[in-house]
C-alpha cells in the first residue's frame, strides 16, 4: 500500500485542519528563497525536514481514522485514500486500490451515477451530505452516509474532491426503532382516548339509571352493561400488549 508523494495541501485544506494548513502556508512562502538553491542549501533542507514531518502527522491521522477518505481529482481519479478505504475496498471487492486509478472501478454499481452527479455539484464548490441505503449480494444491507467536499489549493482553486463515507446502518436501526416506539404510543394514545374513555361514559350512563330506578336495573340495562364491560377488559389488553411491545422493540 506505498504511495508516491503526494501534493499535501489539497488533503490538509480539505481536512479543515488550521495548523497543518498555517505550516503549509508558512513552508509556501518561505518555498520562495528556493530560486535560489546554491545560497539557500540549509534552508531547502530544513523545508524538506519540516514537510517531511508535516506529512507524517497527516498520514498518521489519515491511516487512523474508521471513516472511508478518497481524494479525487477532476477526472474522479484517485490521488490519496487512507487504510480504512484500501481494507474495506480489498475484503468487498477484492480489488486494490490503485493510485492514479478511477474510482468508477470501485463503487457498487447502483452508486456510480449518484458519485459522477455528486463530485460534479461538489466541484461547483457545494460541501454536503448525503445518506444512502445499498445492497450488497454477500453482506446484505448497509447505510451509507457520503460526504462531498470540495478540494482546493492554496489560492482558493477547486483542483479535487474529498469523498468520504460512513457506515450508519447502526443509527439507521436506531431511528428506525424510535420512529416504531413512537407510533405504538400514539396507537396507545388512541386506544385511551376512544377504546377506554368510551366505555367507562357508557358505564357511568347506565349507572346513572340504575341509580334512578332505586339501584334495581332491568335485564337489558344489565347486558349492555356486560357487553360495554367486555369491551372495556378487551382494550385494556390491547394497551397492555401495545406497551410489551414498546419495551420488546
Amino acid at each position: 500500500m506505498k504511495r508516491p508523494d503526494q501534493p499535501i495541501p489539497i488533503v490538509l485544506q480539505n481536512l479543515k485542519s488550521k495548523y497543518y494548513k498555517t505550516l503549509i502556508r508558512r513552508v509556501s512562502v518561505k518555498s520562495a528563497h528556493l530560486i535560489k538553491p546554491d545560497r539557500d542549501k540549509k534552508l531547502i533542507v530544513k523545508l524538506q525536514a519540516e514537510l517531511k514531518r508535516i506529512s507524517f502527522k497527516f498520514r498518521a491521522i489519515f491511516d487512523s481514522s474508521n471513516s472511508y477518505y478518497i481524494i479525487l481529482d477532476k477526472q474522479l481519479n484517485i490521488l490519496d485514500y487512507n487504510k480504512a478505504s484500501f481494507l474495506f475496498i480489498k475484503k468487498l471487492f477484492n480489488k486494490k486500490i490503485i493510485l492514479g486509478d478511477s474510482i468508477l472501478n470501485f463503487l457498487h454499481p447502483s452508486s456510480v451515477k449518484m458519485v459522477i452527479e455528486n463530485c460534479d455539484r461538489s466541484f461547483l464548490g457545494e460541501n454536503f451530505t448525503i445518506e444512502r441505503k445499498i445492497r450488497y449480494e454477500n453482506s446484505g444491507t448497509t447505510w451509507w452516509s457520503f460526504e462531498f467536499s470540495p478540494a482546493a489549493d492554496l489560492r482558493g482553486n477547486i483542483t479535487g474532491v474529498v469523498f468520504n463515507a460512513n457506515d450508519i446502518t447502526k443509527r439507521k436501526a436506531y431511528e428506525e426503532k424510535v420512529l416504531s416506539q413512537h407510533k405504538k404510543l400514539m396507537d396507545i394514545s388512541a386506544l385511551q382516548s376512544h377504546g377506554i374513555r368510551g366505555p367507562v361514559s357508557t358505564i357511568m350512563g347506565l349507572m346513572s339509571l340504575i341509580k334512578e330506578d332505586n339501584y334495581k336495573p332491568d335485564r337489558e340495562c344489565l347486558l349492555l352493561m356486560e357487553i360495554t364491560a367486555d369491551q372495556l377488559d378487551k382494550n385494556i389488553r390491547e394497551i397492555v400488549d401495545y406497551a410489551n411491545d414498546i419495551v420488546d422493540v
